[in-house]
Protein backbone atom coordinates (compact mmCIF):
# COMPACT_ATOMS: atom_id res chain seq x y z
CA UNK A 1 0.00 0.00 0.00
CA UNK A 2 1.50 3.31 -0.87
CA UNK A 3 2.24 5.78 1.62
CA UNK A 4 0.20 8.26 -0.82
CA UNK A 5 -3.10 7.18 -1.28
CA UNK A 6 -5.99 9.73 -0.20
CA UNK A 7 -8.11 6.83 1.74
CA UNK A 8 -6.46 4.01 4.02
CA UNK A 9 -9.90 3.16 5.99
CA UNK A 10 -13.50 4.23 5.53
CA UNK A 11 -16.48 3.98 8.33
CA UNK A 12 -20.02 4.60 6.97
CA UNK A 13 -23.47 5.06 8.65
CA UNK A 14 -26.53 5.14 8.25
CA UNK A 15 -26.11 5.80 4.22
CA UNK A 16 -28.32 4.25 1.58
CA UNK A 17 -28.80 0.47 2.29
CA UNK A 18 -25.87 0.39 4.60
CA UNK A 19 -26.30 0.89 8.47
CA UNK A 20 -23.00 0.52 9.04
CA UNK A 21 -20.01 -0.54 7.67
CA UNK A 22 -16.14 -0.68 7.52
CA UNK A 23 -13.06 -0.79 4.60
CA UNK A 24 -10.05 -1.46 6.29
CA UNK A 25 -6.53 -1.45 4.79
CA UNK A 26 -7.34 0.07 1.08
CA UNK A 27 -5.29 -0.03 -1.67
CA UNK A 28 -4.19 0.92 -5.04
CA UNK A 29 -6.70 -0.70 -6.65
CA UNK A 30 -9.81 -2.11 -5.05
CA UNK A 31 -12.48 -3.98 -6.04
CA UNK A 32 -16.17 -4.02 -4.58
CA UNK A 33 -17.78 -7.48 -5.03
CA UNK A 34 -21.39 -8.53 -4.09
CA UNK A 35 -24.84 -9.19 -5.22
CA UNK A 36 -27.65 -6.57 -6.86
CA UNK A 37 -29.00 -4.44 -4.19
CA UNK A 38 -26.36 -5.23 -1.62
CA UNK A 39 -24.51 -2.38 -1.80
CA UNK A 40 -21.73 -1.73 -3.79
CA UNK A 41 -22.51 1.30 -5.79
CA UNK A 42 -23.82 3.30 -2.36
CA UNK A 43 -20.21 2.91 -1.76
CA UNK A 44 -18.96 4.56 -4.10
CA UNK A 45 -21.04 7.30 -3.49
CA UNK A 46 -20.13 8.09 0.35
CA UNK A 47 -16.77 7.71 -1.34
CA UNK A 48 -18.00 10.17 -3.83
CA UNK A 49 -19.08 12.17 -0.69
CA UNK A 50 -15.99 12.19 1.19
CA UNK A 51 -13.75 13.25 -1.71
CA UNK A 52 -16.14 16.47 -2.35
CA UNK A 53 -15.64 16.51 1.71
CA UNK A 54 -17.19 20.58 2.21
CA UNK A 55 -19.53 20.47 -0.85
CA UNK A 56 -23.05 20.45 0.52
CA UNK A 57 -24.12 19.79 -3.32
CA UNK A 58 -22.72 16.91 -3.72
CA UNK A 59 -25.48 14.76 -1.94
CA UNK A 60 -27.76 16.23 -4.99
CA UNK A 61 -25.40 15.22 -7.40
CA UNK A 62 -25.91 11.82 -6.23
CA UNK A 63 -29.85 12.06 -6.44
CA UNK A 64 -29.45 12.74 -9.98
CA UNK A 65 -26.88 10.00 -11.09
CA UNK A 66 -29.94 7.44 -9.71
CA UNK A 67 -32.60 9.33 -11.76
CA UNK A 68 -34.31 10.73 -8.31
CA UNK A 69 -35.72 13.60 -7.45
CA UNK A 70 -34.73 16.62 -5.41
CA UNK A 71 -37.32 19.04 -6.02
CA UNK A 72 -37.77 19.09 -1.95
CA UNK A 73 -36.07 17.99 1.20
CA UNK A 74 -38.53 15.07 1.19
CA UNK A 75 -37.04 13.77 -1.96
CA UNK A 76 -33.33 13.59 0.07
CA UNK A 77 -35.14 10.69 2.30
CA UNK A 78 -33.71 8.29 0.03
CA UNK A 79 -30.17 9.10 1.37
CA UNK A 80 -31.04 7.83 4.82
CA UNK A 81 -30.76 3.93 6.25
CA UNK A 82 -34.56 3.00 5.68
CA UNK A 83 -35.42 5.96 4.89
CA UNK A 84 -35.08 7.86 8.14
CA UNK A 85 -33.92 11.25 7.87
CA UNK A 86 -34.09 11.26 11.91
CA UNK A 87 -30.61 9.08 11.94
CA UNK A 88 -28.20 11.52 10.97
CA UNK A 89 -25.39 10.10 7.83
CA UNK A 90 -22.21 9.50 9.06
CA UNK A 91 -19.32 9.10 7.24
CA UNK A 92 -15.46 9.15 7.99
CA UNK A 93 -11.81 8.70 5.70
CA UNK A 94 -8.83 8.28 7.18
CA UNK A 95 -5.37 8.41 5.72
CA UNK A 96 -1.49 7.94 6.08
CA UNK A 97 -0.89 11.72 4.83
CA UNK A 98 -1.21 14.95 6.03
CA UNK A 99 -4.68 14.67 6.57
CA UNK A 100 -5.21 12.36 8.88
CA UNK A 101 -9.38 12.20 9.30
CA UNK A 102 -12.21 13.62 7.27
CA UNK A 103 -15.48 13.18 8.74
CA UNK A 104 -18.68 14.20 7.39
CA UNK A 105 -22.45 14.20 9.18
CA UNK A 106 -25.50 14.68 7.01
CA UNK A 107 -28.73 15.28 8.43
CA UNK A 108 -32.16 16.96 8.40
CA UNK A 109 -32.94 18.66 11.53
CA UNK A 110 -36.34 21.16 11.71
CA UNK A 111 -35.16 24.36 12.12
CA UNK A 112 -37.09 27.84 13.01
CA UNK A 113 -36.20 30.44 10.22
CA UNK A 114 -36.53 34.30 9.64
CA UNK A 115 -36.15 36.55 7.19
CA UNK A 116 -33.29 38.45 7.23
CA UNK A 117 -32.19 41.33 4.90
CA UNK A 118 -28.80 41.54 6.18
CA UNK A 119 -28.03 37.55 5.78
CA UNK A 120 -25.46 36.14 2.69
CA UNK A 121 -26.50 32.79 0.69
CA UNK A 122 -24.59 30.98 -2.43
CA UNK A 123 -27.09 29.39 -4.17
CA UNK A 124 -26.43 25.90 -5.73
CA UNK A 125 -23.99 25.92 -8.76
CA UNK A 126 -26.84 23.69 -10.24
CA UNK A 127 -29.49 26.55 -9.90
CA UNK A 128 -30.03 30.33 -10.92
CA UNK A 129 -29.71 32.99 -8.00
CA UNK A 130 -33.00 34.02 -6.30
CA UNK A 131 -33.54 37.12 -4.83
CA UNK A 132 -34.03 37.34 -1.22
CA UNK A 133 -32.60 35.62 1.37
CA UNK A 134 -33.49 33.62 4.46
CA UNK A 135 -31.41 32.84 7.56
CA UNK A 136 -30.96 30.38 10.16
CA UNK A 137 -32.00 31.70 14.06
CA UNK A 138 -33.03 35.03 15.10
CA UNK A 139 -31.85 38.11 12.79
CA UNK A 140 -29.30 40.27 13.17
CA UNK A 141 -28.26 44.09 13.51
CA UNK A 142 -30.88 46.17 13.38
CA UNK A 143 -32.69 44.47 10.52
CA UNK A 144 -36.04 43.62 10.84
CA UNK A 145 -36.96 39.62 10.95
CA UNK A 146 -39.97 37.76 9.93
CA UNK A 147 -40.50 34.16 11.91
CA UNK A 148 -41.32 31.35 9.24
CA UNK A 149 -42.67 28.28 10.42
CA UNK A 150 -40.70 24.94 11.40
CA UNK A 151 -39.16 23.06 8.11
CA UNK A 152 -36.30 20.67 7.40
CA UNK A 153 -33.09 21.72 6.17
CA UNK A 154 -30.45 19.63 4.79
CA UNK A 155 -27.42 20.08 7.35
CA UNK A 156 -24.01 18.96 6.15
CA UNK A 157 -21.09 19.28 8.97
CA UNK A 158 -17.55 18.80 8.32
CA UNK A 159 -14.33 18.31 10.70
CA UNK A 160 -11.32 17.75 9.22
CA UNK A 161 -8.10 16.76 11.68
CA UNK A 162 -4.51 16.79 10.32
CA UNK A 163 -2.02 15.10 11.08
CA UNK A 164 -0.58 17.84 12.62
CA UNK A 165 -2.66 20.88 14.03
CA UNK A 166 -5.94 21.39 15.97
CA UNK A 167 -9.54 20.13 13.04
CA UNK A 168 -11.30 22.70 11.33
CA UNK A 169 -14.87 22.77 10.93
CA UNK A 170 -17.41 23.85 8.43
CA UNK A 171 -21.05 23.43 9.05
CA UNK A 172 -23.52 24.39 6.02
CA UNK A 173 -27.31 24.31 5.55
CA UNK A 174 -29.52 23.39 2.12
CA UNK A 175 -32.31 24.46 1.77
CA UNK A 176 -35.19 23.97 -0.89
CA UNK A 177 -37.30 27.22 -2.08
CA UNK A 178 -39.75 27.13 -5.21
CA UNK A 179 -36.59 29.20 -7.41
CA UNK A 180 -34.36 26.61 -6.39
CA UNK A 181 -31.79 25.47 -3.60
CA UNK A 182 -29.97 27.63 -1.76
CA UNK A 183 -26.53 26.90 0.65
CA UNK A 184 -25.73 28.73 3.46
CA UNK A 185 -22.75 28.42 5.01
CA UNK A 186 -21.61 28.92 8.83
CA UNK A 187 -18.06 29.73 7.81
CA UNK A 188 -15.76 30.32 5.16
CA UNK A 189 -15.05 26.53 3.50
CA UNK A 190 -11.83 24.89 4.41
CA UNK A 191 -9.27 25.24 2.18
CA UNK A 192 -7.33 22.29 0.28
CA UNK A 193 -9.67 19.50 1.60
CA UNK A 194 -11.09 18.34 -1.67
CA UNK A 195 -9.33 15.43 -3.04
CA UNK A 196 -9.81 15.52 -6.73
CA UNK A 197 -11.79 11.85 -7.91
CA UNK A 198 -13.81 11.20 -10.88
CA UNK A 199 -17.20 8.96 -10.63
CA UNK A 200 -17.97 7.04 -13.44
CA UNK A 201 -21.73 5.79 -13.94
CA UNK A 202 -22.43 3.08 -16.19
CA UNK A 203 -24.63 5.78 -18.14
CA UNK A 204 -21.64 8.27 -18.70
CA UNK A 205 -21.31 10.34 -21.83
CA UNK A 206 -18.10 10.51 -23.97
CA UNK A 207 -16.12 13.72 -22.61
CA UNK A 208 -14.97 15.71 -25.15
CA UNK A 209 -12.81 18.03 -23.19
CA UNK A 210 -11.02 15.44 -21.69
CA UNK A 211 -10.17 13.66 -24.91
CA UNK A 212 -9.11 16.88 -26.12
CA UNK A 213 -6.88 17.43 -24.18
CA UNK A 214 -5.39 14.63 -24.88
CA UNK A 215 -5.29 15.49 -28.73
CA UNK A 216 -3.48 18.52 -27.85
CA UNK A 217 -1.09 17.30 -25.97
CA UNK A 218 -0.11 14.81 -28.53
CA UNK A 219 -1.01 11.99 -26.40
CA UNK A 220 -3.80 9.72 -27.26
CA UNK A 221 -1.76 6.86 -28.22
CA UNK A 222 -2.60 4.52 -25.48
CA UNK A 223 -6.21 5.41 -25.78
CA UNK A 224 -5.98 4.58 -29.72
CA UNK A 225 -4.66 1.46 -28.18
CA UNK A 226 -7.21 -0.06 -26.33
CA UNK A 227 -10.25 1.40 -28.65
CA UNK A 228 -8.70 -0.92 -31.08
CA UNK A 229 -9.09 -4.12 -29.03
CA UNK A 230 -12.67 -3.06 -28.93
CA UNK A 231 -12.38 -2.29 -32.97
CA UNK A 232 -9.24 -2.84 -34.74
CA UNK A 233 -10.40 -0.52 -37.28
CA UNK A 234 -9.98 2.62 -35.67
CA UNK A 235 -7.00 4.17 -36.92
CA UNK A 236 -7.82 7.67 -34.88
CA UNK A 237 -9.93 10.08 -33.12
CA UNK A 238 -11.21 13.61 -33.11
CA UNK A 239 -12.75 16.34 -31.39
CA UNK A 240 -15.66 18.62 -32.58
CA UNK A 241 -17.85 20.69 -30.55
CA UNK A 242 -19.32 18.39 -27.66
CA UNK A 243 -18.89 15.05 -29.89
CA UNK A 244 -15.52 12.61 -30.25
CA UNK A 245 -15.18 10.79 -33.61
CA UNK A 246 -13.06 8.07 -34.59
CA UNK A 247 -11.64 7.36 -38.11
CA UNK A 248 -12.11 3.72 -39.29
CA UNK A 249 -11.34 4.30 -42.28
CA UNK A 250 -14.05 5.57 -44.35
CA UNK A 251 -14.94 8.64 -46.06
CA UNK A 252 -15.95 10.19 -42.59
CA UNK A 253 -15.11 10.39 -39.53
CA UNK A 254 -17.75 8.42 -37.35
CA UNK A 255 -19.12 9.88 -34.08
CA UNK A 256 -18.07 7.67 -31.15
CA UNK A 257 -21.95 7.58 -29.70
CA UNK A 258 -22.55 5.20 -33.23
CA UNK A 259 -19.81 2.59 -31.41
CA UNK A 260 -21.92 1.65 -28.44
CA UNK A 261 -21.80 2.46 -24.65
CA UNK A 262 -18.74 0.32 -23.75
CA UNK A 263 -16.70 2.39 -26.14
CA UNK A 264 -18.02 5.46 -25.24
CA UNK A 265 -17.37 4.70 -21.30
CA UNK A 266 -14.08 3.00 -22.21
CA UNK A 267 -12.37 6.32 -23.94
CA UNK A 268 -13.89 8.36 -20.99
CA UNK A 269 -12.31 6.13 -17.97
CA UNK A 270 -9.27 6.02 -20.06
CA UNK A 271 -9.01 9.54 -20.79
CA UNK A 272 -8.93 10.48 -17.57
CA UNK A 273 -6.90 8.35 -15.79
CA UNK A 274 -4.13 9.05 -19.07
CA UNK A 275 -4.51 12.74 -17.92
CA UNK A 276 -3.58 11.82 -14.70
CA UNK A 277 -5.66 15.01 -12.50
CA UNK A 278 -7.63 12.87 -10.64
CA UNK A 279 -6.52 11.12 -7.40
CA UNK A 280 -9.21 8.89 -6.89
CA UNK A 281 -11.49 7.20 -9.55
CA UNK A 282 -15.11 5.46 -9.06
CA UNK A 283 -15.64 2.88 -11.33
CA UNK A 284 -19.53 1.78 -11.49
CA UNK A 285 -20.09 -1.75 -13.42
CA UNK A 286 -16.52 -2.03 -14.86
CA UNK A 287 -17.35 -4.34 -16.92
CA UNK A 288 -20.02 -2.75 -18.52
CA UNK A 289 -20.83 -3.60 -22.23
CA UNK A 290 -17.41 -4.66 -22.48
CA UNK A 291 -16.80 -7.74 -24.70
CA UNK A 292 -14.78 -10.16 -22.39
CA UNK A 293 -11.50 -10.03 -24.93
CA UNK A 294 -11.66 -6.55 -24.03
CA UNK A 295 -11.97 -7.04 -20.25
CA UNK A 296 -7.85 -7.62 -19.44
CA UNK A 297 -7.12 -5.05 -21.74
CA UNK A 298 -8.88 -2.11 -19.58
CA UNK A 299 -7.79 -3.90 -16.24
CA UNK A 300 -4.04 -3.49 -16.88
CA UNK A 301 -4.43 -0.04 -18.39
CA UNK A 302 -6.10 1.07 -15.26
CA UNK A 303 -3.11 -0.60 -13.49
CA UNK A 304 -0.34 0.52 -15.13
CA UNK A 305 -1.94 3.90 -14.97
CA UNK A 306 -3.13 3.64 -11.53
CA UNK A 307 1.15 2.99 -10.62
CA UNK A 308 2.10 5.78 -13.33
CA UNK A 309 -0.18 8.64 -11.70
CA UNK A 310 -0.40 7.27 -7.91
CA UNK A 311 -4.13 6.82 -8.19
CA UNK A 312 -6.20 5.13 -6.13
CA UNK A 313 -9.11 3.42 -8.20
CA UNK A 314 -12.64 1.79 -6.44
CA UNK A 315 -14.39 -0.56 -8.99
CA UNK A 316 -17.43 -2.33 -8.78
CA UNK A 317 -18.33 -5.51 -10.56
CA UNK A 318 -20.28 -9.09 -9.96
CA UNK A 319 -18.58 -10.53 -13.55
CA UNK A 320 -16.36 -14.11 -12.90
CA UNK A 321 -14.72 -12.74 -16.56
CA UNK A 322 -13.25 -9.61 -14.25
CA UNK A 323 -12.15 -11.32 -11.53
CA UNK A 324 -10.18 -13.69 -13.73
CA UNK A 325 -8.80 -11.32 -16.31
CA UNK A 326 -7.24 -9.81 -12.30
CA UNK A 327 -6.08 -12.71 -11.38
CA UNK A 328 -4.12 -13.68 -14.75
CA UNK A 329 -2.55 -9.97 -14.58
CA UNK A 330 -1.52 -10.10 -10.67
CA UNK A 331 -0.07 -13.73 -11.46
CA UNK A 332 2.44 -11.70 -14.61
CA UNK A 333 6.00 -10.26 -12.80
CA UNK A 334 4.82 -7.32 -15.02
CA UNK A 335 1.71 -6.56 -12.42
CA UNK A 336 3.79 -8.50 -8.94
CA UNK A 337 3.56 -5.26 -7.42
CA UNK A 338 0.34 -4.60 -7.97
CA UNK A 339 -0.59 -7.96 -5.46
CA UNK A 340 0.30 -6.14 -2.15
CA UNK A 341 -1.92 -2.82 -3.54
CA UNK A 342 -4.61 -4.82 -4.88
CA UNK A 343 -7.98 -6.08 -3.09
CA UNK A 344 -10.98 -7.59 -2.92
CA UNK A 345 -14.30 -6.90 -0.75
CA UNK A 346 -17.08 -9.09 -0.50
CA UNK A 347 -20.34 -7.72 0.22
CA UNK A 348 -22.89 -9.78 1.98
CA UNK A 349 -26.22 -9.28 3.91
CA UNK A 350 -25.99 -10.80 6.67
CA UNK A 351 -29.51 -12.80 8.02
CA UNK A 352 -30.36 -9.10 10.31
CA UNK A 353 -30.05 -6.69 7.07
CA UNK A 354 -26.38 -5.83 7.57
CA UNK A 355 -24.03 -5.47 5.18
CA UNK A 356 -20.62 -6.95 5.87
CA UNK A 357 -17.41 -6.98 4.29
CA UNK A 358 -14.92 -9.74 3.31
CA UNK A 359 -11.11 -8.40 2.52
CA UNK A 360 -9.03 -10.38 0.20
CA UNK A 361 -6.00 -10.26 -0.28
CA UNK A 362 -3.84 -11.61 -3.21
CA UNK A 363 -3.25 -15.02 -1.81
CA UNK A 364 -6.40 -15.47 -0.65
CA UNK A 365 -7.86 -14.33 -3.69
CA UNK A 366 -5.96 -16.62 -6.06
CA UNK A 367 -6.95 -19.58 -3.71
CA UNK A 368 -10.22 -19.04 -4.28
CA UNK A 369 -10.24 -18.17 -7.87
CA UNK A 370 -7.87 -21.04 -8.45
CA UNK A 371 -10.31 -23.87 -6.45
CA UNK A 372 -13.68 -22.26 -8.04
CA UNK A 373 -14.86 -20.56 -4.36
CA UNK A 374 -17.74 -18.47 -5.40
CA UNK A 375 -16.65 -14.71 -3.82
CA UNK A 376 -19.07 -12.22 -5.94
Amino acid sequence: MTNHQPLDRVEIRGFRGLSRLDLDGLGRLNVLLGANDVGKTSVLEALFLLTGFANPGLPLQVQRWRNLPIRKIENLEALFHQLDPDQPIDLVAHSAGAVARRSLQISVPYTELTLDSDSQETPDSSTAATSGSATVGTGRGQSSSIALPRRRLLRYDVTLQPRNGDPESLSALVRFEPEGVQVKHSAKPIDEVTLSARYITPAVAADATAIGELIVGKNVGRLLEFLRVINPRVTDLAVSGDLVYLDIGLDRLVPLNLFGSAMVRAATVLSHCILGNERILLLDELENGLHHAAVRPLLETLLALSRDHDMQIFVTTHSEAVLQSLLDLLRNDGFSDHRSTTHCYALQRDHEGHVRPYRYEYTQFEHCIRNGIEIR
